[in-house]
């Protein structure tokens, strides 16, 4: 196998900021000197900004968690059991909140816990040496940011951006032959437009690290969110205008005008649609199903247009044409079942190590409950630890044999720099294949915390040996949690999509939810993808499940869309309307919804120009939705009454 260039680049980087902390950490003389490169292992990310992300999260929980540990400190001086509550109570918190969050963000909120156990619970006997642990620790990883952060400059770590643009462009590759296929008159296939929306909401991560990436960083991440945003909005009314009709001479006109927009030519589709649309409605017999077609297929050209303006804008680092912000909503049920498990198993752990009354119970505990927090932030704790369990055999073996073989000659720095060079190299390279790159990223981490690099060093075997066997205990403990500790399940996570997109419908129809309509569009697709990935590998996705989740979305997206242009409105006629409509939608009547629709448009000729287009654009999703009810409302009802899941099948 052939080692691409870059991954090279990656490798001798790591290695060179690992050395170079080492070095300051060794002359500046702190304790723990090894945590300065522990942390360079930890931030060892392929792209600067992925890198610059990464630091500014791990520097921040660093300062979060030591501020909290001298206050836990103060309060339960000398008092173990407060202390030890106090810990499990705050790592609960902190894993709570990552909860709620994704990538590097949920990490910072683990750290600021887990950094409670590395300062203050490693320390419950020596109250008096939390200040300077802590001071050590924050010096060292502070040394340890800004010499991956020079590395990366003085070296030329490629930009996150790059990459990014690749899979944009790959999305939007695959969503424009879906829409073609779609357009032509193929059947909208529901397996085929959920993964496409997974594959575009997969991109999230990287577009929220883009900002960190340059100078104009903060650009370039809005250009990409512009461009996430464009992507879903195509989908959703490619899916739309798949419900019309497909016979009628206007439907076929549209279709084609829609079609040669996703190539080239937009400017024009947009024009001749506009002058259709005008023509339209200067008709005396307008049809609202005419006006409902032209309009979809202007937002379609339109969010290829705004896809091209946030591409241009990731590209050039220039301001896009808009500025969307998308959500971090994760779900209830999850956050506090994962800060339930990994305080119940906190708790026994801690338990169990105090009854067995081995000596350094505290350092397994400390270990594990890192262990348990960085599970949480992973899609499957279980897969987690596994891989961690393998990391760990690795580390192990290649730190006997550098600090028992290769130091024992001399204590020469130069001597170390070359010791732990293959290994922390080989931990790097195998990042080029993605199945197996958490592995050498964990083994890099791991290998330090072992070795732990000093001035002198130590080479006391059963000290070695027996760190060995607490992170072995530690593993063993967290694997048990992620089975036995109320483990989350392929069918928990469907049942949790099927609820949250239940209580969006419920929400939107009655006009009881304040959402924001990119965030809806994000967050509705979000969910597709979590169904997505909740089934892939199992059984497979329940197709009319997986149609029903859709088209609940759909007309959710089109009621609130419709609400939000309505109230745009201060005439006193059209917001009486907002209540009827409102009842129409919950009741799935589709014929009422129509006759909303219309009532309105008439409106639109009396209206000026502004007052007419947030009204025909209330006119278009109130008409969507009449249509997503009138063809898919049988299948929305039986989903919303049952879910196509039994109650209790998710438990």
């Amino acid at each position: 196998m052939v080692i691409p260039l870059h991954i090279w680049g990656h490798a001798l980087r790591i290695l060179l900021a690992a050395v170079t902390a080492l070095y300051v950490a060794f002359w500046l003389q702190l304790g723990g000197a090894s945590s300065a490169a522990v942390t360079v292992a930890i931030l060892a990310q392929p792209t600067r900004g992925a890198a610059l992300s990464k630091a500014v999260n791990r520097i921040a929980a660093t300062f979060i968690g030591a501020a909290m540990s001298i206050v836990i400190a103060g309060l339960f001086p000398g008092e173990r059991v407060g202390l030890l509550a106090a810990f499990i109570l705050w790592i609960c918190i902190c894993v709570f909140v990552g909860s709620y969050f994704r990538g590097f963000r949920a990490y910072a909120a683990v750290l600021s816990g887990y950094t409670v156990a590395i300062i203050t619970v490693v320390n419950i006997d020596t109250p008096q040496r939390v200040f300077t642990t802590m001071t050590d620790r924050v010096a060292a990883i502070t040394i340890g940011i800004l010499c991956v952060t020079l590395i990366n400059d003085l070296f030329g770590s490629p930009p996150v951006w790059h990459g990014l643009d690749r899979r944009i462009t790959q999305a939007w590759q695959d969503a424009r032959g879906w829409a073609r296929d779609v357009l032509a008159g193929a059947e909208d296939n529901p397996e085929r437009a959920a993964l496409l929306l997974a594959q575009i909401t997969g991109l999230r991560d990287e577009v929220d690290i883009v900002a960190h990436d340059m100078a104009d960083g903060r650009h370039r991440a809005a250009g990409a969110r512009s461009a996430l945003l464009a992507l879903v909005e195509i989908v959703q009314q490619v899916r739309l205008l798949s419900l019309h009709g497909r016979g009628d001479l206007l439907a076929i006109t549209i279709r084609n005008q829609c079609l040669a927009a996703l190539d080239t030519g937009r400017s024009q589709a947009l024009t001749f649609l506009a002058m259709l649309r005008d023509s339209e409605l200067s008709r005396p017999d307008v049809s609202i199903a005419a006006v409902g077609q032209i309009q979809q297929a202007v937002r379609c050209v339109e969010a290829m247009d705004q896809l091209d303006d946030g591409r241009s804008s990731l590209r050039e680092g220039r301001v896009p044409a808009r500025d969307v912000r998308l959500p971090h909503r994760k779900e209830f049920f999850f956050a506090l079942r994962n800060a339930m498990r990994i305080g119940a198993a906190v708790s026994v752990g801690a338990l169990l190590l105090v009854l067995a009354g081995w000596p350094d119970t505290i350092v397994v505990l400390t270990i594990t409950a890192i262990l348990c927090a960085l599970s949480t932030t992973m899609p499957d704790p279980s897969k987690f630890t596994v891989a961690t369990m393998v990391a760990f055999v690795l580390a192990a073996v290649s730190a006997d044999i550098v600090r028992f073989y290769a130091l024992t000659g001399s204590q020469d720095f130069i001597r170390l720099a070359i010791s732990i060079a293959p290994v922390m190299i080989f931990g790097c390279l195998l990042s080029v294949n993605p199945k197996i790159a958490g592995i050498g990223a964990i083994m890099n981490i791991i290998f330090l915390v072992l070795l732990a690099p000093s001035n002198p060093q130590s080479f006391n075997p059963l000290s070695f040996f027996s760190q060995c066997m607490f992170v072995a205990l530690a593993l063993a403990i967290v694997f048990l949690a992620s089975r036995l500790v109320w483990p989350v399940s392929e069918l928990d996570r469907q049942w949790a999509v099927v609820k949250a997109t239940k209580r969006t419908l419920a929400a939107s129809s009655a006009g009881s939810g304040a959402y924001s309509l990119p965030a809806l569009s994000i967050a509705q697709s979000t969910r597709i993808s979590e169904y997505v990935a909740a089934t892939t590998g199992k059984r497979g996705s329940h197709r009319e499940l997986l149609r029903a989740l859709l088209s609940t979305n759909d007309l959710a997206l089109a009621s609130v869309a419709a609400r939000v242009h309505l109230e745009q409105s201060d005439d006193p006629a059209i917001r009486a309307k907002l209540a009827p409509l409102q009842r129409a939608l919950r009741s799935g009547n589709s014929r009422r919804v129509y006759a909303g629709a219309r009532s309105i448009l008439r409106r639109v000729r009396e209206g000026g120009a502004e007052l007419q287009e947030a009204l025909l654009s209330a006119t278009t999703d109130l008409w969507s939705a009449g249509l997503v009810l009138e063809r898919e409302g049988r299948r929305i009802r039986h989903f919303s009454s049952r879910g196509f899941m039994g109650k209790g099948e998710g438990q």
